[in-house]
């Protein structure tokens, strides 16, 4: 069983985003923002360089398409970083279910 807290990790989210379609930065915020109702806002300080560490460990990578006259680099999910996202997303619901466990049954019966 992992011991480290990975309970909530912006990669996992990153990662996720990326699984169906390739995604340009903003667009990335954007959704994870909106699908979380507002309450997840990944600001640029902390998404770039998450994904710069995620192109380094060959989990996702990059392209720059030119969209009226400006360059917009879309992000690919590499088969190495669908590996990592499994792995994010196990950790991630083991997590829950021991919080959730320990939530539910509270210390009743200590």
């Amino acid at each position: 069983m992992p011991k480290r807290n990975i309970y909530f990790k912006f990669e996992m989210l990153i990662l996720s985003v990326l699984k169906d379609e390739d995604r340009y930065g903003y667009e990335i915020t954007a959704i994870i923002k909106e699908l979380s109702d507002g309450l997840i806002v990944i600001k640029e300080g902390t998404m770039y360089p998450t994904l710069y560490k995620l192109i380094d460990k060959d989990y996702i990578s990059s392209r720059d398409v030119v969209v009226n006259k400006k360059v917009r680099v879309y992000y690919h999910l590499e088969d190495k970083g669908r590996v990592y996202l499994q792995t994010l997303e196990d950790e991630y619901f083991l997590w829950e279910e021991k919080i959730r466990k320990i939530v539910k049954r509270g210390f009743d019966n200590e």
